[in-house]
């Protein structure tokens, strides 16, 4: 006989985002709106023909990216931690950019939602931290292993720095939060998944509120190398900004990102007791494993993970709105995942309406899931959906769906849904809805 259980209703408080449009939400969500590109040439490296010679690069190497710009995290902590101290700026010390990215984004997300940890406003027994990492710290790997290899001595904070769960740990500890405190790395579905979990941990009772989402710091030499082998990499562009071109016609691969998305998730009455802001609530959560190859996707599990999340939040087809899809700009992945909505949702129908956030901001690998997810929450919450950017001739065999180009759509926009997926044929389906 199987346990029924009545699961608790789980919304939205807060939201932080550090991405190449921004440090911040407003800046990023503006950004957006305004149809304007995160991407241009790779900064951190220097000098790139110096790095290419040095490196002994291929012509079509990629050197853009969707870096975050003007970032300074002593003076983020400064300006958003309550009860700022010398001993954040010690934490800062153990902290690669993946760690950093996810700990601004936090900050920003626990004002906008004013769950106060640190004036005892909430148990902090009862919160939790789960942020995902696809590749932690490929920063502090690859600076401390040229040090190594040059007979330097190795810094006792690399490990500290690189192990992907430090995102979470620094969190916790920073806020004192005594809940679940756990990464999930599950490639480019790591955000998506870890709110996921976190969504479903709410449910059950085992937390009131989980600060959730993805972070990534990897515009490294070594990264890019390893993707641009793959193939995975857009080789050829005419601008940095018209690189990523989901559903495009001569799309010919992603571009690396890099940043940080988290959200507060709150069980609905205790964000109601204290009086919270609502942006949106999370109604569905699908996820499911491909089974067939580690870098190809299959039109089965994307399917299946979206059937399983409508089916978990209880909804039709019919119902959704607006799509945020994974949509990466590589040839086969587009194709792969416009096949599978046209499955679920039907062809040329006037809802859903699709979007493309890479388009803007690029990939940012493990930390996409969250981005995606608070671009999906404003929308619903704003009735405002960002424009997907260079699509100007749609590939034939992505055609029959309801494209957001040229501008900004503004629509009533009540249930929407994000997809992220991920090599290894990992799959996560995230479903949104205004509250009511």
């Amino acid at each position: 006989m199987r346990k029924t259980i009545e699961l608790n209703r789980v919304v939205v408080t807060g939201i932080g985002m550090v991405t190449s449009l921004g440090l911040d939400v407003p800046t990023t969500w503006e950004a957006m709106l305004a149809g304007k590109s995160g991407i241009d040439w790779i900064t951190q490296w220097g000098d790139l023909d110096e790095v290419k010679a040095k490196y002994k690069l291929a012509e079509d190497f990629p050197l853009i990216a969707g870096e975050v710009k003007d970032f300074n995290i002593k003076d983020i902590v400064k300006q958003r931690k309550t009860g700022f101290s010398k001993e954040d700026l010690k934490q800062i010390k153990y902290m690669d950019a993946f760690i950093q990215f996810a700990y601004a984004a936090t900050l920003e997300a626990i004002a906008d939602s004013n769950v106060n940890l640190e004036k005892g406003e909430v148990d902090p027994y009862r919160v939790g931290v789960i942020i995902g990492s696809g590749l932690g710290g490929p920063q502090s790997w690859e600076n401390e292993f040229k040090r190594f290899l040059n007979g330097k001595k190795v810094s006792p904070f690399l490990i500290p720095r690189l192990i992907p769960n430090l995102a979470a740990g620094n969190v916790s500890i920073s806020f004192k939060a005594k809940g679940a405190n756990a990464c999930i790395a599950t490639a480019c579905a790591s955000g998506a998944h870890a709110i996921g979990e976190s969504f479903q941990r709410i449910q059950l009772g085992k937390e009131d509120a989980i600060a959730c989402g993805g972070t990534e710091g990897a515009i490294t030499p070594l990264t890019i190398a390893g993707f641009h082998a793959l193939r995975a990499l857009s080789p050829k562009y005419t601008t940095p900004q018209s690189a990523s071109r989901p559903f495009e016609a001569d799309r010919n691969g992603f571009v690396m990102a890099e940043g940080s998305g988290v959200l507060i998730l709150e069980e609905l009455e205790h964000a109601l007791k204290r009086g919270a802001k609502i942006y949106a609530e999370l109604i569905g959560f699908g996820m499911t494993g491909d089974a067939s190859h580690i870098t190809e996707p299959d039109i089965d599990g994307a399917i299946r993970c979206i059937k399983l999340a409508l089916e978990d939040a209880q909804i039709e087809s019919k119902d959704i709105d607006l799509i945020n899809p994974h949509a990466t700009s590589t040839p086969k992945g587009d194709i792969n995942e416009a096949n599978a909505i046209k499955k679920v949702f039907g062809s040329d129908g006037e809802r859903p309406f699709i979007t493309a956030n890479k388009s803007q901001l690029g990939h940012s690998l493990g930390a996409i899931g969250g981005i995606e997810a608070i671009s999906t929450v404003l929308s619903v919450y704003n009735n405002k959906v960002p424009l997907i950017l260079n699509l100007e001739k749609i590939d034939p065999e992505c055609q029959g769906l309801n494209y957001i180009c040229g501008e900004t759509k503004e629509a009533r926009i009540d249930t929407a849904l994000s997809n992220s997926f991920g090599f290894g044929g990992t799959n996560a389906t995230l479903i949104f809805r205004k509250y009511r």
